[in-house]
């Protein structure tokens, strides 16, 4: 373990592009809901769980009316399940990162891991990383869009096998935007730790910036499918392996 990582109490992780490829998310996880979410509604309409994602979304909607996003009609009974369907085929289509969504496609997918339709990808560079820094009592912590529930079983359920051993805690987007400095210091908050003694990985440059402004940290993933992005001000990685080489 090089001398510098051993500064740091935290690593907080973002998880879509930078311990699970792009493709795994856009090419497997996304079309799992729109496959099956006409089912899921059906099958699970009396939940409240679910009347609450519906209700939110409805919110989010109307949200999205007032902004003038032009988002499909949503007809005024939320039990219309056509018209919930096209919205969040919209929402997807757009990849929107707005909680109610997020919230469904965690339940969604909850539902995929546990029946074996779904296998979280990670990295093989990962797990190796993560045990290492849990030997040296540095704790992993992730931030994603994704809902904690999606987090969870993305861990839970790798190909590695059950990876949540290693994962002290994880953050979404009910606690702030992913762009907003105040969420990064929230976070440092929630787990107890000073902003410097903490190191933010993502591969989107504007959350490094928000992290970066709060007092962490910061390394860019730049793994394969991955946008481009060019930042001459942040230090790359393109494997959790040159974290013992830089």
């Amino acid at each position: 373990m090089p001398t510098w990582l051993c500064d740091f109490d935290v690593i907080l992780l973002d998880i879509e592009g930078t311990i699970t490829p792009v493709d795994f998310v856009y090419k497997t996880l996304f079309p799992f809901v729109k496959d099956h979410l006409r089912d899921y509604i059906e099958r699970h309409h009396s939940s409240s769980t679910l009347r609450d994602i519906l209700n939110a979304l409805k919110a989010q909607h109307a949200a999205d009316v007032a902004a003038s996003l032009h988002p499909p009609a949503w007809e005024r009974d939320v039990s219309n399940f056509f018209a919930v369907e096209l919205y969040v085929h919209w929402l997807i289509d757009h990849d929107r990162k707005v909680t109610p969504l997020k919230t469904l496609q965690g339940e969604m997918w909850k539902f995929g891991y546990e029946n074996g339709t779904l296998c979280g990808r990670i990295f093989p560079d990962v797990p190796p990383v993560f045990k290492t820094l849990k030997s040296e009592n540095i704790s992993i912590c992730f931030f994603s869009s994704g809902s904690v529930l999606a987090q969870q079983m993305l861990i839970k359920y790798s190909e590695f096998g059950n990876l949540s051993a290693f994962v002290k805690d994880y953050f979404d987007t009910t606690i702030g935007g992913k762009l907003d400095t105040s969420s990064y210091m929230r976070i440092s908050g929630a787990l107890g730790v000073e902003p410097s003694n903490v190191l933010f990985v993502s591969d989107t440059v504007g959350e490094l910036d928000a992290a970066q402004t709060a007092g962490m940290k910061v390394l860019l993933a730049k793994r394969p499918g991955n946008s481009l992005q060019i930042s001459s001000s942040y230090t790359q990685i393109t494997s959790f392996d040159n974290l013992y080489t830089l």
